[in-house]
């Protein structure tokens, strides 16, 4: 009896393995949060570069951060307000679980509608603790909602950090922060 157990556990192992090794699609869109892009004629993000962080487990061979090219490297924040979001990436990546994501910034530049001048604006969008899953043959689209703050009455200016996200899986939402 034990014998058969051995191949059983055997044949499952060797089934996780395949099925680990195969891609899923991972999407990820930015959007405005409604704070003070008001204030601006044009705020415009360029990204650097898009990580994400595998979740340690039994691989700890694969630890560490995966960089994503950007298919959109420079887009004006203005623009996606409202509902409107913007593709900054979508492609294959292995299957398995991530906890965290880091939205790498080259550069802000902000113009006011007031006066129409140049201002500048912090970056704080930071790594984020995220924990989403990327599924064999199936898509996980994660939503960050950008805020920028007016600190400027705390000495501070203007800051860009994240305010919250959404993640869906094959289009169902399964998980959004701040609930709402």
């Amino acid at each position: 009896m034990r014998g058969r157990y051995g191949v059983l556990l055997l044949g499952l192992l060797l089934a996780q393995l395949a099925v680990a090794g195969e891609p899923g699609r991972l999407e990820i869109y930015l959007t405005d949060h409604r704070q003070a892009i008001d204030d601006f004629a044009s705020l415009v993000v360029e990204l650097e570069a898009l990580r994400v962080k595998r979740r340690v487990g039994w691989r700890f061979w694969q630890s560490g951060w995966e960089e994503l090219v950007p298919q959109q490297r420079r887009l004006d924040l203005t623009a996606y307000t409202d509902g409107r979001r913007a593709l900054v990436f979508a492609g294959a990546v292995a299957a398995g679980t991530f906890d965290a994501l880091e939205l790498r910034l080259a550069g802000l530049k902000g113009v006011l509608r007031r006066g129409g001048k140049p201002v500048a604006v912090t970056d704080r969008t930071g790594p984020l603790a995220v924990t989403f899953r990327v599924r064999p043959q199936q898509t996980t689209r994660l939503v960050l909602d950008l805020v920028v703050l007016d600190l400027s009455d705390h000495g501070q200016g203007y800051v860009l950090q994240v305010a919250g996200y959404a993640q869906y899986e094959n289009g169902v939402l399964v998980d959004k922060v701040p609930p709402g």
